[in-house]
């Protein structure tokens, strides 16, 4: 399996208050980035790509020390978003690939579960206990969580929409940045890309609706253990504080 790490953009919400960029912030001695690296190298995941742009060599650098990665340049990151940065790094793989954000934290766990289960479509990890670590951040659920729907057979229906009074009862977990897409459907999702053009600023989450709307089979698989967002400078303080 190929691990891409999505680390392009700027972060503009929390740059202004760290100075650098997202995926370097420390949690327990390490940089965000690191944790995800040796947790999936712990995982015998050692074809890993990183997807870079804003201020790479920091990053680069930062990552001096570990053999063999990868290391893609995204010249257009200041007007794409992660949908192309992600396209980048999968377009010619000849192998299972899992897309990670990296201003996340998350259990080891969750790489050996996405492989004993050989997923053979188009997959997205969602976290089922979602208010807690909203309540964690405090966060407001109705400005910042979104839909998340999925049927009885995990296939995923909705994602990405306001959350409102009348459908909070409905949400059953929340995207956590992550995306696996098997070997036997690059060719699909690259092609959907392209076909529909979506070259610019696009969320994952948007990308993710139009492919389920386009009729285009996407499960969902639940995950249960720690995982915990940094978005802004909130998120690191009440971390920290956790």
């Amino acid at each position: 399996m190929k691990l891409i790490l999505l680390a392009a953009g700027k972060s503009s919400r929390i740059f202004r208050d760290i100075g650098y960029n997202k995926c370097l912030i420390k949690i327990k001695g390490k940089s965000l980035i690191r944790h995800i690296i040796d947790n999936a190298i712990l995982n015998d995941i050692n074809d890993i790509s990183i997807v870079v742009g804003y201020k790479s060599k920091k990053i680069i650098d930062h990552l001096s020390e570990y053999r063999n990665l990868k290391f893609i340049y995204n010249k257009k990151y200041n007007t794409t978003d992660m949908v192309y940065s992600a396209y980048l790094a999968f377009k010619n793989s000849r192998k299972d690939v899992l897309i990670t954000y990296t201003d996340i934290f998350y259990n080891k766990s969750l790489f050996s579960k996405i492989k004993k289960n050989r997923l053979r479509n188009i997959t997205v990890p969602y976290l089922t206990n979602w208010q807690k670590i909203w309540k964690i951040r405090k966060k407001n659920i109705f400005k910042d969580a979104e839909t998340f729907y999925r049927d009885k057979k995990n296939n995923l229906i909705e994602i990405g929409k306001k959350i409102n009074k009348a459908n909070l009862k409905y949400i059953k977990g929340q995207f956590m940045g992550l995306i696996f897409i098997p070997k036997s459907k690059i060719y699909v999702a690259k092609n959907f890309y392209l076909k529909r053009n979506l070259k610019k600023k696009i969320q994952f989450t948007e990308f993710l609706n139009a492919l389920v709307e386009d009729r285009i089979n996407v499960k969902c698989i639940e995950y249960k253990n720690y995982w915990y967002e940094i978005d802004d400078k909130n998120d690191l303080k009440n971390m920290l504080l956790k």
